[in-house]
């Protein structure tokens, strides 16, 4: 079990959750809340909590309970599939959320700030992994219901290490700018619940104007981004910046452009404030490395040194010798690596299956400070999330209408079809609502024919290379209406 609202750490009459319309709770309010959720959740055996919402009450109340209660919380979707395969014992619906699945039935929590529903029909599922903490999606469930199993010595293990990194008190507040459901948007959560710290829940786009003016009213000292939000950032979210009481930003889930990092640093810096490079993995519970605001300037490109407790090595391809700063797959042991994956319940009784993480991503160590600069063959990130173009490619396939996808470009997909047209608009727009992304980070390429290598396998090297020189969108283009943050 996992508390996360120690004693102790808090002044219980403080906020420690801001909301959407401006009201709070105090510490002992959320405390309260999670006390009552518990008492919902005591079954009387570990048991998989499944929570539907994202960055709402009722998901942060039920994540905090189940971890109190042993349990093991799953981030995924309401589909049947999902339920199905993994057989959730309860559910934390979505607010608003008025359809029951079928076999559940609602618990009588005592309070309307929270829904529960349990199981109803059936036998007792499988045991699950006393370690066993949460279970997030990664690149391999995009249409599928494969997740990572996360540990509670993980997970713990890994918010500790990124609080002493970013040396996050309980007087800090950070704001939900990510979905829960990701890796770094969860992270962030834990890591300010671990450290006493509050959270302004808020779904609001991460660089609207609503967002900001909500920052500012809330008082924020933390914000959290992936790169295509920086890069959107203009002059007045700047000038808001400079008004608010943010002293720390971090951005994880791709790399940065250079010109664009050293301008967020300096202008941190000049408020004597810090701008933090981290990467990390849903498979290493959110987050490997994190760049020292103070190295920044010097070690421009890198995403630093891993967090306390980790280690980092660099595998060479096979055949070539592991020189210093050799280029090769990265591999990290630490706090956080993942137990394994899973498919089905039944996967949840397995343990620790993996010590070593090897992370897919091609990179180099230079004086202990890491370089990425690849990432392994079909696999690619849109918004910090890690996504497998052959599972987007399947997703998308129809007869009579030959489809590849690729990425070159950081953050967009390219779906390249030869068939009709409009059935590779639909298949493009298809992915925009699997992904969840705004529509520039999912572009279409018609092409009379997709070629194809001498034993007739499509010839993704030549669609990349294709893909990568047409330039298919320009960063100010096809950005959907408030996405900018102009409202």
């Amino acid at each position: 079990m996992l508390d996360l609202l120690t004693e102790g750490r808090r002044n219980p009459g403080t906020p420690a959750v801001w909301l959407d319309d401006n009201s709070s709770l105090t510490h002992r309010d959320l405390g309260r809340l999670v006390d009552t959720a518990a008492r919902a959740l005591d079954g009387g055996r570990k048991s998989l909590v499944l929570c539907g919402g994202d960055r709402d009450l009722p998901t942060l109340v039920g994540y905090i309970a189940a971890l109190r209660q042993g349990h093991t919380v799953g981030f995924l979707p309401f589909t049947r599939e999902v339920i199905d395969a993994y057989r959730p014992e309860y559910l934390v619906p979505q607010p608003g959320t008025t359809t029951i699945p079928e076999g559940y039935a609602p618990v009588d929590t005592g309070t309307p700030d929270l829904t529960l529903l349990r199981r109803a029909d059936g036998p007792p599922a499988a045991d699950i992994f006393e370690d066993t903490a949460v279970l997030l999606g990664t690149s391999g469930s995009t249409g599928s219901p494969k997740v990572v199993r996360l540990s509670y010595e993980g997970v713990l293990g890994n918010a500790d290490a990124v609080v002493t990194a970013l040396d996050i008190t309980p007087e800090d507040r950070i704001a939900t700018t990510l979905p829960i459901r990701y890796a770094y948007g969860l992270s962030n959560v834990t890591t300010h619940l671990r450290a006493g710290a509050g959270i302004i829940l808020t779904s609001a786009p991460p660089a609207s104007l609503r967002l900001w003016r909500h920052l500012l009213r809330s008082g924020a000292t933390a914000f959290a981004a992936v790169p295509s939000t920086y890069e959107l950032l203009g002059n007045r979210h700047f000038a808001m910046l400079d008004q608010s009481a943010i002293r720390t930003m971090t951005q994880a889930g791709g790399r940065l452009r250079d010109a664009v990092a050293l301008d967020l640093w300096q202008r941190m810096e000049k408020r004597l404030n810090r701008f933090f490079i981290m990467y990390g993995q849903t498979e290493a519970t959110a987050r490997i490395t994190c760049l020292d605001p103070a190295l920044l300037p010097e070690h421009l490109g890198s995403v630093g040194t891993p967090l306390p407790g980790g280690q980092l090595t660099i595998v060479p391809a096979e055949g070539r010798p592991p020189v210093p700063e050799t280029e090769g797959e990265i591999h990290y042991r630490g706090p956080g690596v993942m137990l394994g994956y899973a498919r089905d319940h039944a996967d949840l009784s397995r343990g620790r299956e993996v010590d070593t993480l090897a992370t897919g991503d091609i990179g180099r160590l230079r004086n202990g400070f890491l370089y990425i600069t690849g990432r392994a063959k079909r696999i690619a990130k849109v918004l910090g999330f890690r996504v497998s173009l052959d599972d987007l490619e399947r997703l998308v396939e129809q007869p009579g209408s030959p489809v590849a996808v690729v990425s070159a470009h950081d953050q967009v997909v390219g779906v390249v079809g030869s068939g009709d047209p409009g059935v590779l608009e639909e298949q493009r727009r298809k992915l925009l609502d699997v992904l969840g992304v705004p529509s520039r980070h999912v572009v279409s390429v018609w092409m009379p024919d997709i070629p194809r290598t001498r034993n007739e396998k499509v010839d993704y090297a030549t669609l990349t290379r294709t893909f990568a020189g047409a330039q298919p969108y320009n960063l100010g283009d096809d950005v959907p209406e408030g996405r900018r943050g102009e409202r």
